[in-house]
């Protein structure tokens, strides 16, 4: 990489840390793809391109929701029991399924990708302003079931989708877990470094040794595309996460399901 190069992802891990912040999502439906344009304009193998694109964005990802999660934390947005239950059953999941997406093509790594962002997209588009005005408190305690079962399921779309499962836990917690969308959004940030963490370690476990992988690589994890965008999400994490509190989030996540579907369908002509 050149300093310009390596410049231009501090840029990229700066708008996509302010949008994790925002949003309580880890970012990789934002990095992965530019992460496969990046490896595909550098002549990177097609055999490993994808895997190194979602590895490389897991590990940006735990540093920017670190920032996000501190942030969210001092605004009181931070339920810990449901963070260490989500996460860590989140966590064990997406370390076991690396595995299976490192035997899996790049190609089918992409399907798996479009599918559940089109899915996550469309679920948030559906939500109705009434319903979001007012669930503004968490009325129960979530079961241990629920937190447990959105936990593995989350496990299993972090690994496959290389995200942080921001825009698929979300949804979930606020559907079927009755979180308010702040604290859902908070605890996401906190659960996904977790999940994130685990998911890189498979990453880089099953890519040692493997033939193509370029220059600065640890397993399927880019180090320095990873370390640039790392920077950038330290940068503005928390500053996505302070302007959450001041925005509506309801109001927002509109535009954010537009981008999302644009990305997807990108990604399926792609």
């Amino acid at each position: 990489m050149t300093i310009i190069d390596f410049l231009l992802f501090v840029a990229v891990g700066c708008g996509v840390g302010f949008l994790a912040g925002l949003f309580g999502v880890g970012g990789g439906f934002i990095m992965v793809p530019i992460l496969v344009l990046s490896y595909e304009h550098a002549g990177v193998s097609p055999s490993v391109l994808t895997h190194l694109s979602i590895g490389t964005s897991l590990f940006a990802i735990i540093f920017g929701s670190a920032a996000s999660a501190y942030q969210h934390q001092k605004q009181g947005n931070m339920d810990w029991r449901s963070v260490f239950l989500i996460g860590f059953s989140s966590a064990l999941t997406a370390f076991a399924t690396t595995r299976l997406a490192a035997s899996l093509s790049g190609g089918q790594l992409r399907w798996a990708f479009v599918i559940i962002l089109m899915a996550a997209a469309i679920k948030m588009m559906t939500e109705g302003q009434a319903k979001a005005m007012k669930q503004l408190e968490l009325s129960e305690k979530p079961s241990l079931k629920g937190l447990l079962g959105a936990g593995v399921a989350t496990g299993v779309v972090s690994t496959l989708a290389g995200i942080g499962g921001g825009v698929f836990i979300i949804p979930l917690m606020y559907n079927f877990l009755h979180f308010p969308l702040r604290l859902a959004i908070g605890t996401s940030s906190a659960a996904i470094v977790i999940t994130a963490l685990f998911s890189v370690t498979g990453y880089i476990l099953n890519g040692m040794g493997r033939p193509g992988l370029p220059e600065w690589s640890l397993g399927f994890v880019d180090l320095q595309r990873g370390a640039a965008l790392a920077i950038g999400m330290l940068l503005m994490g928390r500053v996505g996460a302070y302007a959450s509190s001041k925005i509506h989030p309801f109001h927002l996540r509109k535009v954010f399901t537009l981008f999302v579907l644009l990305l997807s369908i990108y990604m399926l002509l792609k």
